[in-house]
């Protein structure tokens, strides 16, 4: 897989494309209807800190996700099929630690992110591509070992595929904001002529883009941790492949395309490790997304006297940062100082607005604002 750019054209990634996302919406509406058959195992109940449905829903949309990557393998052109196939594989062990979570409750944090760490060293081992370079003084020169592009790779990638968990919170949101992601690595990997990370982009958006037709806008069906980990991966395996094999491409450019969810994260941790009596493991109700349910997305359902909308319409408000960070992206994907510039745009982007949905979003803890 190492050095090749194998020629793929548009033409031969349509009828794929359109096979991986009937293929997901099928899988996802078989067990959105025999939800009376399991869903006593993989409902997500509505009670919790982080719960903003209604009505019992499965949890399990990582089970139509993984299904539909392997049965689209077939119809793939054969310059996909094999490196399709080894990245799946690789992302077995993150996929395996979200649904066990999903069916049983049971599989503690730490457990879940080792296992995605260890899917992204799986990547780097079994592909050969690893993070031997993020345009950072002293650490690229730490990144010329080999053992510590390889652990790094698993790091940064596990670490992906959590922030993506971290954003699935309502109705289209992980999900939408994939779709993008996926979309702007595409145009990034056309504008280098890199076919390979063109044509998976592409494929596995239309992969997401089956489960969000189910989710979005009634949440018939939830990505679960199974699937935000697995597609989590996928995104994780773009961002190292498309600096990797191009070296026009910044890192910087594939840390700005994932900016919402990174920056969601590392803003997280930093919010809970301040609060006293919190860990950063422990869920809490004032991630950004949560915010914008209880100001933006209030106030456009009550303009448009659809309350029963307000959960999706805080996706779209959301949909926002992923959209500004893939324009970013798309303006900077040939500078390493433009695309950290912006990325750091977007931080400031993201703190400011957070600041402004803290202080004016009804029943908020007192001091949340200090935190940021």
């Amino acid at each position: 897989m190492t050095g090749t750019h194998p020629v793929l054209h548009i033409a031969e990634l349509i009828v794929p494309a359109a096979i991986a996302a009937g293929l997901t919406l099928a899988l996802c509406l078989v067990l959105v209807w025999t939800r009376g058959w399991h869903g006593h195992v993989t409902n997500d109940g509505t009670r919790g800190v982080q719960k903003f449905h209604l009505v019992p829903t499965p949890r399990i949309g990582g089970l139509a996700l993984a299904l539909g990557y392997w049965l689209a393998v077939p119809a793939l052109p054969h310059g996909m099929r094999d490196p399709w196939v080894l990245i799946g594989l690789c992302g077995l062990p993150a996929l395996a630690a979200g649904l066990g979570e999903d069916l049983t409750r049971k599989v503690g944090v730490k457990a879940r992110l080792l296992a995605t760490m260890g899917a992204g060293v799986l990547f780097a081992l079994a592909t050969g591509y690893t993070m031997h370079q993020v345009d950072l003084p002293g650490v690229d020169w730490i990144l010329s070992f080999s053992l510590a592009a390889v652990l790094f790779t698993g790091f940064a990638m596990g670490g992906v595929a959590n922030a993506v968990n971290i954003i699935d919170g309502f109705n289209g949101l992980a999900s939408g904001s994939l779709m993008i992601m996926f979309a702007t690595f595409a145009y990034v990997a056309h504008r280098v002529g890199d076919d390979l990370v063109f044509s998976l982009a592409l494929v596995w958006g239309a992969l997401v883009l089956g489960f969000f037709l189910v989710n979005f806008p009634f949440g018939k069906i939830f990505l679960g941790d199974g699937g935000a980990y697995f597609a989590g991966f996928l995104l994780a395996a773009l961002g190292v492949l498309l600096p990797m094999r191009n070296p026009e491409v910044s890192s910087w450019n594939a840390i700005l395309i994932c900016a919402y969810p990174v920056i969601e994260t590392l803003a997280s941790m930093r919010r809970k490790s301040r609060r006293v009596g919190h860990s950063v493991g422990q869920p809490d109700r004032v991630h950004f997304h949560m915010l914008a349910h209880r100001r933006y997305a209030r106030r456009l359902v009550r303009a448009q006297h659809a309350a029963h909308l307000r959960n999706p319409a805080t996706s779209v408000v959301t949909w926002f940062l992923p959209v500004l960070s893939a324009l970013f992206a798309i303006l900077s994907w040939d500078s390493a100082i433009g695309s950290a510039f912006l990325f750091f745009v977007t931080v400031f982007v993201y703190g400011q607005i957070y600041r402004v949905m803290s202080l004016n979003a009804p029943n908020l803890p007192l001091g949340l604002a200090r935190l940021l």
